[in-house]
């Protein structure tokens, strides 16, 4: 009887290399698979980030510049003359500022995105430049007060709509 014994070990030997070869590749493309997945997890937390940086920035420039617009009562209370146009004066000098703010910050939205974000941003810019402009008018005696009440309401209610959209560009899931 011949001895197989030396061919049985060659085969054995053959397998264990090439189980090894295959573990060894699976490892590897596992590895590697797990490596991509949490570098896009990391990409996509920071982006998440930076977005919701970008948004919180936006509204709290736009509240600053609110915040400017609800000075009107004061001015309302001021009486006719000098008094009113210096509240006027001081609202408008203010406002310029807190839109110089709201510029900035909704350029920053619209680089962070989504598009639909970065639309909401570029509009709720250009109603809070309508509002001051109303708000210019009504200091230089062009305006009339119902213009300026309705651009503030559309401000009001635009980045209402953007903190809906930031909300909903913000959601996990």
């Amino acid at each position: 009887m011949v001895d197989n014994s030396w061919w049985i070990g060659l085969i054995t030997g053959g397998t264990a290399v090439v189980a090894s070869w295959v573990t060894g590749r699976s490892l590897t493309r596992s590895a590697r698979v797990e490596a991509e997945v949490t570098a896009r997890a990391a990409e996509t937390a920071e982006a998440r980030t930076r977005r919701r940086d970008a948004y919180r920035e936006l509204s709290a420039a736009v509240h600053g510049l609110s915040e400017v617009f609800w000075r009107m009562e004061e001015a309302d209370a001021a009486p006719e003359g000098a008094r009113r146009a210096a509240v006027l004066g001081e609202m408008q000098i203010a406002s310029r500022a807190a839109l110089n703010e709201v510029t900035r910050a909704s350029r920053e939205v619209a680089l962070e995105g989504p598009a639909e974000a970065a639309a909401a941003a570029r509009t709720l810019r250009r109603r809070a430049l309508t509002a001051h402009q109303r708000l210019v008018a009504l200091g230089t005696g062009e305006g009339d007060r119902e213009a300026y009440d309705r651009a503030y309401r559309v401000f009001r209610e635009e980045h209402s709509g953007f903190l809906d959209l930031a909300r909903a560009a913000l959601e996990v899931g």
